[in-house]
């Protein structure tokens, strides 16, 4: 049996239950937790985030993969730390995200994948926390020139780990078609590739096109985004797609990304947590308008699992 890696060692395949395919455990932007921690409170930041995972432990959710980079502020030991409390398993993530470092400008390709392989296969920073997933991203700027190396470090990682990839794209300029070329250039195994936030455009023919050439898709940021599809259309997008035949390249998330309580701030009131909304509204009105609970549950237990792990499964012909 397959094992992945999370916050708190590897874990077998069999153990990953319900995931969703695309959050945060917590956000910064940048690395100011790291330098200016006493702008933090982290007494209520844990506590909070320790509740909303497990509120969602105990909605269902068995798994998160956490896409959360060094230039978001990923901190692997306060992951483990809430995993642990929570009993939630936590997918950590290599990579980089939309703030390529300029240390990384200057680097080539081979390079970054040495970065990204380390952290898969010895640990990150001086921890034995190993990334299950690498992360990449490039938004409504497309593919720059700053970031391209990027990609090609990934899927150069990729190559030499078996590690998959989990991107982050601009969908209403379609930025995932670059993405998709340019792993499919080094040579990339697309069964490995997952290219996110495909759910931010309702043109199904361009996720069509991409479910082509090999990739997964995740269908996430439920419930919606100002001036973006609302949860309603994402919903109608995953369905025209499961008609399509598509169930089997389908994941589903939230891309929740909670952020610190500050210093000197009362955590705002307890609302329900935004892991959950997926479960408690999206799925039922999905199972309304006729998806079977065996798609719902491919879409959310079995793809996360053979994207996770390599064991894939063939496009429809």
């Amino acid at each position: 049996m397959a094992t992945i890696e999370t916050a708190l060692g590897a874990i077998p395949e069999s153990a990953l239950g319900i995931t969703l395919s695309h959050e945060h455990v917590l956000v910064f932007m940048g690395a100011e937790n790291h330098v200016y921690p006493w702008l933090f409170d982290w007494e209520q930041t844990r506590e909070r985030v320790i509740r909303e995972l497990t509120e969602a432990k105990a909605g269902g959710i068995a798994t998160l993969i956490d896409l959360t980079t060094p230039d978001l502020g990923r901190d692997v030991r306060f992951v483990a730390e809430v995993a642990e409390a929570s009993s939630m398993n936590v997918v950590v993530a290599t990579g980089i995200w939309r703030d390529v470092p300029r240390s990384f400008w200057e680097r080539d390709p081979d390079k970054i994948a040495d970065i990204f392989v380390r952290e898969i296969e010895v640990g990150i920073g001086d921890t034995d926390i190993k990334a299950g997933v690498i992360k990449v991203a490039n938004d409504a700027e497309g593919v720059t020139p700053q970031a391209e190396p990027v990609l090609r470090g990934a899927a150069r990682a990729l190559i030499r780990t078996g590690c998959p990839i989990s991107t982050h794209q601009w969908a209403p300029k379609e930025v995932g078609r670059r993405q998709v070329e340019i792993f499919q250039e080094e040579g990339a195994p697309m069964e490995r590739i997952c290219i996110g936030h495909s759910a931010d455009t309702t043109d199904v023919d361009y996720l069509k096109e991409l479910l082509n050439a090999g990739v997964y898709l995740s269908m996430d940021r439920y419930p919606g985004r100002p001036g973006r599809p609302d949860w309603r259309q994402r919903n109608a997008t995953v369905k025209a797609l499961i008609e399509s035949g598509w169930t089997h390249r389908l994941m589903l998330g939230h891309d929740y990304a909670p952020g610190p309580v500050m210093a000197g701030v009362e955590a705002p009131e307890a609302k329900r947590s935004g892991y959950l909304h997926l479960a408690a509204v999206a799925l039922p009105a999905l199972r309304n308008d006729g998806v079977s609970d065996e798609d719902i549950d491919t879409m959310l237990r079995d793809v996360p699992r053979k994207f996770l792990t390599g064991k894939n499964s063939q496009r429809p012909a």
